[in-house]
């Protein structure tokens, strides 16, 4: 029987994303699964100055925040869940925690945003579809309106 003990799921903290983790809930509670929920937040190629390191670290901190105030209203009652922030390229960085975090399975939204920022994140997804060595199960949320 397939198991999936380790779920992956990239959280961009769109809109969207809350029918992609109805999708995520439904299978870490089929499967018993731990949670991870991660948000890659870009990494300033600039100027190092400390000033922009502690805006750095006041944008993690705050995207933490949110991650784990959506994981606490759309996944209640789940011991299992662990939320990071990681940095640099979306892409390489969801792969890589994949092969870190020995993740067995990855669900993501296809495009969570609209205009470039929908361009950029399907190319996440597409790159992860590609290049994973786990399955990986993408979800086009659906409009309103």
């Amino acid at each position: 029987m397939i198991t999936y003990p380790r779920i992956l799921f990239p959280l961009d903290l769109s809109k969207e994303s809350q029918v992609v983790a109805e999708h995520v809930a439904a299978m870490v509670d089929k499967f018993g699964s731990e949670l991870h929920i991660v948000n890659v937040v870009p990494t300033y190629e600039g100027p190092t100055f400390s000033s922009v390191e502690n805006v750095m670290d006041e944008i993690k901190h705050n995207v933490l925040q949110e991650m784990d105030q959506f994981a606490a209203k759309h996944f209640p009652g789940m011991e299992q869940v662990k939320t990071k922030v990681l940095t640099g390229h979306s892409g390489r960085q969801v792969l890589n925690y994949i092969e870190k975090e020995n993740i067995s399975l990855v669900i993501m939204g296809t495009h969570g945003r609209s205009g470039l920022g929908a361009v950029f994140f399907g190319s996440v997804a597409q790159r992860v579809v590609q290049s994973s060595n786990v399955p990986v199960m993408t979800v086009h949320p659906v409009r309103e309106g």
